[in-house]
């Protein structure tokens, strides 16, 4: 374990980071969250909350068997106020040609929050985040090799 890793993890300085939907599906990722989830504080963005909430939903697991997943990460939702709707919609014209606000408004929405909170985001879409500044932007594959690193 490095030495920045151990002061990191005596003086509480547990790694924050947020979700994206697409991460669900990679279950190596959320079996490493799981069992890492006293080491790393884990977000759900709050329409990231609302997707897998229905993709769980519309398969037939209750509210309830939905919310127990989500404990299993010891995660918890980013508030809605962290969202600025002129910084979600600045950030859409400023990338429209490459990211066109009617494909991509969920990502500024992402982004912008996790920008605010101060959480890295991790996702497998990581070029349609390329406007995030002050956050780190990484893959599951890549924050884990990090992660792991620094242990």
């Amino acid at each position: 374990m490095s030495e920045e890793s151990q002061n990191n993890k005596i003086t509480g300085n547990i790694p924050r980071i947020a979700i994206d939907a697409n991460t669900f599906r990679n279950l190596g990722f959320i079996n490493f969250l799981q069992k890492n989830k006293e080491l790393i504080r884990v977000h759900l963005p709050s329409i990231v909350f609302l997707e897998v909430g229905y993709y769980f939903m519309s398969k037939g697991i209750s509210w309830d068997g939905f919310v127990a997943q989500l404990q299993k990460l010891n995660s918890t939702n980013l508030t809605w106020n962290l969202i600025e709707d002129r910084e979600v919609l600045e950030y859409a014209i400023a990338n429209k040609e490459s990211l066109p606000f009617k494909l991509h408004f969920r990502d500024f929405i992402i982004g912008v929050q996790c920008m605010n909170a101060n959480v890295h985001l991790i996702t497998h879409n990581k070029r349609h985040f390329h406007w995030c500044s002050g956050i780190s932007v990484f893959t599951p594959e890549e924050f884990t090799a990090s992660f792991l690193q620094d242990d």
